[in-house]
């Protein structure tokens, strides 16, 4: 058998350098393999971490949702309570005007009771005396003048005022030089105030410009001088 030159590879060794690659290429594979392994664990770490969030993100939405729902119950009922709260106040309101409205009726005519019973005394009297008789009338007047203004009822002035629409509905206009014009001259229908308040305006004659009108007679008599 001829000697193995120099720089030749024997078959043992050329198994040896096979056998390395193999194990260097097998190393290689598992690491590749490992590698793969890792990416997809980490792309299911990755996937569970988003199904995570999103059940998360769930969780405060239904939470949220119920929070809403809580809120616009109990500002519901808040609302049935106040709309029947209003219902009893009306209620209330209006027993208690007609509770008042009954006394305050109940209490006028208990003090308008004697006035009818002297008006009765005044008609039974046999009387000629004219005198008396405008006396008992004007002691009726003033006391129901004076029962009208215990709930607060005032006569309005009107006689020698100037006119004032607030207060006075003219019913005509006569001439008149002693007077400027706009001044009340008579008074028709007496005016009445309630607590500042015009409930009946009074009817009167007002002055205007212009010269007098002659009284009966008048006309006559001068142009007899």
């Amino acid at each position: 058998m001829s000697e193995v030159e120099e720089g030749d590879v024997s078959p043992k060794e050329s198994a040896q350098v096979r056998g390395a690659a193999a194990a260097r290429g097998g190393e290689n594979r598992e690491a590749a393999a490992a590698e793969a392994v890792g990416e997809a664990g980490g792309e299911e770490a990755a996937a569970a971490e988003a199904v995570d969030e999103a059940g998360g993100e769930e969780a405060a939405a239904e939470s949220e949702l119920e929070k809403a729902q809580a809120e616009a119950a109990e500002n519901y009922d808040r609302y049935l309570r106040a709309a029947a709260e209003l219902v009893n106040f009306r209620k209330r309101t209006l027993k208690m005007r007609s509770e008042t409205r009954e006394e305050t009726v109940r209490d006028l005519l208990l003090q308008v009771a004697p006035l009818l019973d002297n008006m009765r005394r005044a008609l039974s009297q046999e009387t000629e005396d004219a005198a008396a008789v405008k006396q008992g009338v004007e002691l009726i007047v003033n006391q129901f003048q004076s029962i009208l203004k215990g709930y607060g009822l005032e006569e309005i002035e009107a006689r020698g005022e100037p006119f004032d629409p607030n207060l006075h509905e003219a019913m005509m206009e006569v001439a008149d030089s002693e007077h400027p014009p706009g001044t009340v001259l008579e008074e028709m229908e007496k005016g009445y105030m309630l607590r500042d308040k015009v409930v009946l305006p009074a009817r009167v004659v007002v002055s205007k410009a212009g010269e007098a009108q002659p009284q009966d007679g008048e006309g006559e008599e001068e142009r007899d001088g």
